[in-house]
Formats: C-alpha cells, structure tokens, sequence
C-alpha cells in the first residue's frame, strides 16, 4: 500500500486507461456510459447537451437499450476541469446514463468525443449486461411501499409463548436503555 497522487492510501496498480485496446474483441458488446454534465449549463440547454452525448453514442452504436436523462445531483467530491485554461472546481453536476450495443472500436470514437465535449465535467465506460437495469430501483420502491403501511408504532413486541408483555414509555425506557449499557 502505498500513498496515490491524491493524497490516499491504495494498492499501488498503474493502468494506463489512455492506451487500452478496445479492438481485443471485435464482436458487439454491451456498455453503459454514465455522464456528468457540468452544472454551469442553463437550465432549457440540459436537454441539447444530453442529445449531443447521445448522438456520440448513436454514432457508434447498434442499439440504445436503456438511458436516463440528466439530473442535478451534489457530488461526492469536489472535481476539478481545466476550462479555458482556468481549473474550474463543481460541486454537483447533472448526471445521466445510456445502456447501449456497440463495437468495441467505436469505443475509443465514444471517449475522444466525450473529451473534447466542454459540457462533459467527467464520464465512464463500462462493459456491462443486457438484463433490466430497472431491478435495484424497483426492489427498494417495493421496500418503501413496505415500510409506509407498518409504521414503527404498529410493531408490537414479541414475548415468549405464555408471557405477556407491557408497553414501556419515556423514563422507563431511557432506565431500562441505561441499564444495559452499564
């Protein structure tokens, strides 16, 4: 382990992300690119600046499975781009994704664009699956939906078989609380 660039701790790997070889397959595959736009761009513009990413895509792709449009989102970290020779600093962005079928070639086509974009703060590309991308999203909907019909206060504790247990309220829970930690 070794101390990164960025001032953290990590394994010490080196990928030259520049130089990787998208022609090693030359059958279609499935990826998904996910986008930051940077958030400078006018609220009625989002729309053409996301049209402008998807016809990048659109350029080298067989099919669009699935996307998402752009939406404001604060980021996790501060990222920095160099716009007019000025390092901008963004807190948030406008994020969106495209699940697409391409050829491996055309991903080297995608990335080159995807740079000399100015809207684009940051993206990636990853090889993916067809499957519905729609599972984890609907699985915590139908978690919500389980929560809001058995609220907290309609759990009623549970006693062993022939015990009867009594509702405890304010001091005597903060007592009770008290006691198990000591």
């Amino acid at each position: 382990m070794s101390l990164n660039k960025n001032g953290s701790f990590g394994v010490n790997r080196s990928i030259n992300i520049e130089n990787m070889d998208h022609n090693e397959h030359t059958e279609p595959r499935i990826y998904e690119l996910g986008y930051h736009l940077v958030p400078t761009i006018a609220e009625e513009n989002i729309q053409a600046a996301s049209k402008a990413v998807r016809g990048m895509v659109e350029r080298i792709s067989k099919e669009i499975i699935a996307e998402e449009n752009p939406v404001f989102i604060d980021l996790a970290y501060t990222i920095v781009k160099t716009v007019d020779h000025k390092n901008k600093r963004f807190d948030n962005a406008y994020f969106g994704w495209i699940k697409f079928e391409g050829e491996p070639a055309g991903i080297a086509q995608l990335e080159e664009g995807l740079k000399k974009d100015e809207n684009v703060l940051r993206y990636l590309v990853v090889k993916t699956l067809r499957e519905d991308t729609f599972i984890a999203k609907t699985f915590t909907a139908v978690k919500a939906k389980v929560r809001e019909k058995e609220p907290m206060a309609a759990i009623k504790p549970v006693a062993a078989e022939g015990e009867e247990v009594a509702a405890v309220e304010g001091d005597a829970l903060d007592k009770a609380a008290e006691e198990l930690v000591a």
